[in-house]
Parts: structure tokens; sequence; C-alpha cells
């Protein structure tokens, strides 16, 4: 199912919740709320990504500021005396 691209597998899920939800055959018979769903799973998908990089990102600021905090307070007194 990996090597499916995403928007097959929206599609799919779509379909199948469609299905569930509204009985079997309601998904063709109304293309339009296929589409939605599809749109909509691929908008949710898109945000999770953008906050997963986000967060990385962010994790490794909150590294490196660490990281310089420490060196500035190492050289201190070697700026400052001491």
């Amino acid at each position: 199912m990996q090597d499916t691209p995403a928007a097959a597998r929206h599609l799919s899920a779509a379909i199948v919740a469609i299905d569930t939800e509204f009985g079997e055959g309601y998904a063709a018979r109304h293309p339009e709320l296929v589409a939605a769903m599809v749109q909509s799973s691929t908008i949710e998908a898109a945000v999770a990504t953008g906050r997963g990089a986000h967060n990385e990102a962010l994790s490794l600021a909150q590294s490196l500021t660490s990281q310089i905090c420490e060196t500035l307070l190492r050289l201190k007194p070697k700026f400052f005396g001491g």
C-alpha cells in the first residue's frame, strides 16, 4: 500500500467512507462528495506534513540554541575575565 500514490489512497478511502456512511454505491452516484472528501484528505495530509516539518525545525532550533548558550557560558570568562 505504500507504493500507491497518496491521491489514490485518499480516493479509495473516500469511497469506502461514503459508502459505509450512506450505503453501497452512494459514492458512485455522488462524485462531487467523493471529490470534496479527497480534497479534504489531501489538505489534511499536507497540514500534517507541514506540522511535522515545523516540529522538526523547532526541535533543531532548540538544540542549536542550547548548544550556543552552553558555548557562550564556557567562553564568558575569556570575554569578561574571571
